[in-house]
């Protein structure tokens, strides 16, 4: 049976698997974590409300209204981003708000495209022998717990659409397509232009091959990032209080949407660069090695790095250089394994299987070097992403992680395989088939790591 026929039968159970790790509860982002005045809170008055958030909203995207128990509703001023903390949001209330108790109505969407929206209430006494100070010290409220109104609670609706099969079946269509470009750009640079005893014409035919695959990529890699536009404007236009919201709003106003553009606009520059490629057009490897710079932080911007709470520069760099590592192991080993060992074999040249050796010898500290960086970079998101240690057993986004760590775990070690012992029998035919085997079975367990990632990523940490 064939790679691909295998990849197709297997693929039924990847969604399977990927669907148990995923409980119903909590996807999405931006939770609200604690209010002043906290939920339940009984003030002598209050003038500001102060909002802290899980990760950074867009503050241009988060409203809040305020009404009292008999529905009357009441001016605030327009929602800003404290200074000192960009998970903060604060309003002013216009005039001075009379006894009685009150609900605040907030909606949101975090700089990684998510939206969420809740509610908390609080009653204000109109007395003032009450300590106002005693009363408002914000407090964390968990949702479900005595007192708390619905604090970061997001309905049901929300959660579905934000880590729906769709909005996650896209997000791994677009991962897959970036590290295929990406790998693409690596196997022409530093594995074809290294292997010296490949030959011109083989080297050439190889080139020819993975520009063509590159457009493929490229092609899949656009049509994902509308599709994910047009399901988050979708889900954006589901939300109380959202509805008015369009593509041109997402794509103009938010970090997600720089994001998207980027991806667009990258992938279409790669498109360009790889259709230029195959007629050899001078500098065009250099326009798609620029376009896979642009591809490899897109991901960054329109994930959970930027919108992290905590050292947002800095994970931008380190999701950068996560997805330049996945590319330059599993996206360069799909091109060596489906475009340069089929061409090589194919060419009958009695020292084929040499040729095959070299090709995977050349490939093979490439691979070892990424696949380094993508456990360095992926243990440091992890670190910064999760509180605690116990976030990992206890977290919808711990448990997800940990399959896809323990996927990532048996791809590493199917390549420490490949590397130990396949590879010195390369010489040979009956290595270069046994390699064809584990690599199609690397390639497989490495599509589940995709796939996974796409679920990882619509929850929230």
């Amino acid at each position: 049976m064939s790679k691909l026929g295998n990849l197709r039968r297997i693929t039924p159970f990847i969604f399977f698997f990927a669907a148990l790790a995923i409980p119903a509860p909590a996807f999405a982002h931006a939770r609200l974590l604690r209010s002043l005045p906290a939920s339940g809170a009984r003030v002598a008055s209050i003038s500001v409300l102060r909002l802290w958030f899980s990760e950074r909203p867009v503050v241009r995207l988060t409203s809040l209204t305020l009404h009292d128990q008999n529905g009357a509703s009441f001016s605030l001023s327009t929602p800003q981003a404290a200074i000192d903390d960009q998970t903060q949001i604060l309003v002013s209330t216009v005039v001075a708000l009379p006894a009685g108790h009150y609900t605040v109505d907030w909606r949101t969407m975090a700089s990684d495209g998510h939206p969420s929206h809740g509610q908390f209430s609080f009653t204000v006494l109109g007395e003032p022998q009450v300590s106002t100070r005693a009363e408002v010290q914000p407090t964390p409220v968990a949702s479900g717990t005595p007192g708390s109104t619905a604090i970061g609670k997001v309905p049901a609706t929300d959660e579905n659409a934000s880590a729906s099969p769709a909005n996650s079946l896209a997000r791994a269509v677009s991962f897959a397509g970036i590290l295929l470009v990406i790998g693409v750009v690596v196997f022409n640079l530093l594995v074809l232009a290294r292997s010296d005893r490949l030959g011109s014409e083989l080297v050439w035919h190889m080139e020819a091959r993975a520009a063509t695959v590159g457009i493929g990529a490229g092609i899949l890699v656009i049509a994902a990032a509308f599709a994910r536009v047009f399901l988050e404007s979708r889900m954006m236009g589901g939300m109380p209080g959202m509805e008015s919201m369009g593509m041109t709003t997402m794509l103009l106003h938010t970090m997600w949407g720089f994001g998207m553009q980027l991806q667009i606009v990258a992938a279409f520059l790669a498109v360009i660069a790889f259709s230029i490629a195959i007629p050899r057009v001078r500098f065009a490897w250099s326009i798609a090695s620029f376009a896979a710079l642009g591809l490899a932080f897109a991901p960054a911007l329109a994930g959970h790095a930027a919108a992290s709470a905590r050292f947002p520069a800095g994970m931008i760099l380190t999701d950068f250089l996560h997805v330049v590592g996945a590319a330059s192991w599993l996206g360069n080993l799909a091109c060596v394994m489906l475009i340069g060992v089929p061409i090589i074999v194919r060419g009958g040249s009695e020292d084929r299987w040499q040729r095959v050796s070299a090709l995977v010898n050349t490939f093979s500290p490439i691979a070892l070097a990424s696949a380094t960086v993508v456990v360095l970079s992926g243990v440091t998101a992890a670190a910064v992403h999760l509180d605690k240690l116990s976030a990992l057993w206890s977290t919808t986004y711990g448990r997800v992680l940990l399959l896809k760590v323990a996927v990532v775990l048996v791809t590493l070690s199917i390549g420490a395989y490949n590397f130990r012992r396949v590879q010195p029998q390369l010489v040979r035919e009956a290595g270069a088939a046994r390699l064809r085997r584990s690599a199609a079975v690397e390639l497989t367990t490495a599509a589940l790591v995709v796939v996974i990632t796409g679920f990882l990523t619509g929850v929230a940490p």
